[in-house]
């Protein structure tokens, strides 16, 4: 076979290369996403080996950009940072199988039989506009026209709204439906990065630039040069870093850290926030200049409760979404199941509507879900679960379900028994 190693650690790589070399087959190698992207432009090859966290474009994203283009090249995610949430997401996007570090040979070596074989999972292309999915043109039509008229064009997009409303499926939707869409889409969420990490990962730095500056770096508007960045919690940002992206929003050039030259770059900005930017520029917290330059195009996302009536076609949206995934054959939520959402404030809005149902669907034994696969929706201890508290129930609930039975277990929840095993020891769970 014919495989393409990508991982930002040259040794890692060296590793993967002297074992698939051995088992005979023969191996190219990218340092990162979008070097990956370049070959895969002119190269054929069996299988990818993606490394799920990289500089410049992770993994998700690489796999994401490889659909869209059409290279339908069987894909095994690895990565040394296992959840169920990215084995997931990685397998909505079409992946092979998902593998952690260190990589067992033995299991890397039956993936690739199985790609050979092609036995991989089916890629479902992305809805074109997410708009006709998670947002009905009843409840949200003066919104879903105006962002079908602003995708095309070049304008900034300022995405308002509360935790969970769904601020990054609408900015992925206007790229995927803009004269951009073949061109990188990158993503930060401003809020969880220092301001010294956040300025080198938006424009790059140079070696030296500062203590563990050992290498150079290629920043975000760099390599989303020609495509789409989107700077989620754009509210987070330092003064000194929104004066940075003031230049580049008015002159499209920007600096490394520790370096003179100036760079050119042609980026689409999204930006999405839960805070209130108006008010935060009138009190000097945030630069009025930059936010008049962010709100060229403002659209605010309501929260769940205020669209109730929205909940049975969601429901029936997600339930969709997942069966498949999940191998179930439910249709529908009973009354009862409906019900209870209804009178549930949803603090998480849709984010947590599709978590629940997902947890539902792993749950159920039946066709039609039914409020006994839901937590108590009443309690406040399960309105403030955490993802962490949300998967270790999960991981519980399925071994309940099979007896104990880790293999079994592990088939429910769509994951390797050895990321089961490593769970199991991660969160505690006794035997």
């Amino acid at each position: 076979m014919k495989i393409l190693i990508v991982d930002d650690e040259q040794n890692h790589r060296l590793m993967l290369r002297l074992h698939l070399e051995d088992a005979g087959h023969s191996t190219s190698e990218a340092a990162n996403g979008l070097e990956a992207l370049n070959i895969l432009d002119s190269h054929t090859f069996d299988a990818v080996l993606l490394d799920m966290k990289m500089d410049i474009m992770d993994g998700i994203t690489t796999l994401g950009m490889m659909r869209r283009k059409g290279i339908e090249t069987p894909v095994i995610i690895i990565t040394a940072f296992s959840t169920v949430k990215t084995a997931v997401e990685s397998m909505k996007l079409g992946a092979a199988d998902y593998l952690t570090k260190p990589v067992d040979i033995p299991a890397l070596m039956e993936a690739l039989k199985l790609c050979e074989q092609g036995s991989t999972c089916e890629y479902a292309p992305a809805d074109g506009y997410v708009f006709n999915g998670v947002y009905s043109e009843t409840g949200l039509g003066h919104i879903i026209s105006q962002l079908k008229l602003v995708a095309p064009t070049d304008a900034t997009v300022l995405i308002l709204g509360e935790s969970g409303t769904g601020k990054e499926l609408v900015a992925r939707s206007v790229h995927d439906n803009s004269k951009r869409k073949d061109k990188p889409y990158l993503a930060i969420n401003c809020a969880a990065l220092s301001e010294n990490i956040i300025e080198s990962e938006l424009f790059g730095h140079v070696k030296g630039a500062f203590t563990t500056a050992v290498r150079d770096k290629t920043g975000l508007f760099e390599a989303a040069d020609g495509g789409t960045l989107f700077l989620d919690e754009i509210g987070e940002l330092s003064q000194a870093v929104q004066a940075k992206l003031l230049r580049v929003l008015q002159e499209g050039t920007f600096e490394r850290v520790g370096d003179t030259r100036t760079l050119k770059t042609d980026v689409r900005i999204i930006a999405a926030t839960n805070k209130n930017l108006k008010k935060l520029s009138e009190t000097g917290a945030f630069r009025e200049d930059l936010y008049f330059r962010l709100a060229v195009f403002p659209v605010e996302i309501p929260p769940l409760r205020e669209r109730r009536e929205e909940l049975p076609a969601l429901v029936k949206f997600f339930i969709e979404k997942h069966a498949k995934r999940f191998g179930k054959l439910v249709k529908s939520a009973d009354e009862a199941y409906l019900r209870a959402l209804k009178n549930y404030p949803f603090p998480g809005n849709i984010r947590e509507l599709e978590n629940l149902v997902e947890r539902s669907m792993i749950l159920t034994t039946s066709t039609k879900l039914d409020a006994s696969t839901l937590p108590p929706l009443g309690s406040k201890q399960t309105g403030g679960l955490s993802i962490r508290d949300n998967e270790r129930e999960l991981i519980v609930k399925a071994l309940q379900k099979t007896g104990g039975n880790k293999s079994k277990a592990a088939e429910i929840l769509e994951i390797s028994r050895r990321t089961l095993h490593n769970k199991l020891k991660e969160f505690d769970i006794e035997d």
